[in-house]
């Protein structure tokens, strides 16, 4: 019962994620960030958050307006948020890419299996919105197809209705059950920015820990776990260790 809700809210809040009630904002930062002013542009586009809007786009441009302005930290951090709406936006991942090679630090990823990579690249295609409303469309041709088949008296064609009502039906399944997996899998992973300029991990959430390693603003963390003003933190080449909290700033 907890998913289906899950499932509806989502397939309405999507509208929100894809429109903006403060066009003028919007239209308004587009010009300013046009005409070098960066700062201004990044004001008006926030007063579009303080409203409760969000969309790929919005962050995108804030993405943008913040390298401008060589804040690579910020700009990491919305194109980042671009991609939470969006994943397969090119023009996000082209100019995150480019914030990237800013950074100080260079974090090496570890390998992944190619399988659970297929399987992301296929699950990525799509945002959640967009599983869960296929979904839903192709569980209402499912009905449409079940009805024919059950009413018609014709053995031929409830066989064929027969055939495409589960097609329907299995296709349905698919599309809705990798919406809520995908949803549930990012509820769990909490990604973060690093913020402070330089900050140390340590082997304990206290000042009087063994030190690791340091890292700089803009990089990307996983948030494992949270004890009081401190987070224990991963960074992708698989290495952790704790931090301040204030020093980060979620993605999600």
């Amino acid at each position: 019962m907890k998913n289906i809700i899950i499932l509806f809210y989502l397939v309405i809040s999507s509208v929100g994620f894809t429109q903006f009630s403060n066009e003028e904002y919007f239209s308004n930062g587009l010009e300013l960030y046009n005409e070098g002013k960066y700062l201004e542009a990044i004001n008006q586009f926030k007063l579009i958050i303080q409203e409760g809007e969000h969309s790929a786009a919005l962050y995108f441009n804030l993405g943008n307006s913040y390298y401008k302005v060589n804040d690579i930290a910020n700009s990491i951090y919305y194109y980042e948020k671009a991609l939470k709406l969006n994943p397969n936006d090119k023009d996000v991942l082209n100019n995150l890419s480019y914030s990237q090679n800013m950074l100080i630090d260079k974090v090496e990823i570890l390998p992944k299996n190619q399988v659970s990579e297929f399987l992301n690249l296929i699950s990525n295609a799509l945002t959640i919105n967009h599983w869960l409303f296929i979904g839903i469309a192709l569980l209402y041709l499912f009905l449409g197809a079940f009805l024919f088949y059950y009413f018609n008296n014709n053995t031929m064609i409830k066989k064929n209705y027969f055939s495409l009502s589960s097609v329907f039906f299995i296709l349905s399944m698919v599309f809705i059950f990798n919406g809520i997996n995908r949803f549930e899998i990012e509820k769990n992973i909490v990604n973060a920015i690093i913020f402070e300029n330089k900050i140390d991990f340590r082997t304990e959430p206290n000042f009087r820990s063994e030190v690791l390693f340091n890292l700089h603003e803009g990089t990307k963390v996983i948030v494992k776990e949270e004890l009081n003003e401190w987070s224990l933190v991963q960074i992708s080449n698989g290495n952790s260790g704790w931090i301040e909290s204030q020093s980060i700033k979620k993605i999600n």
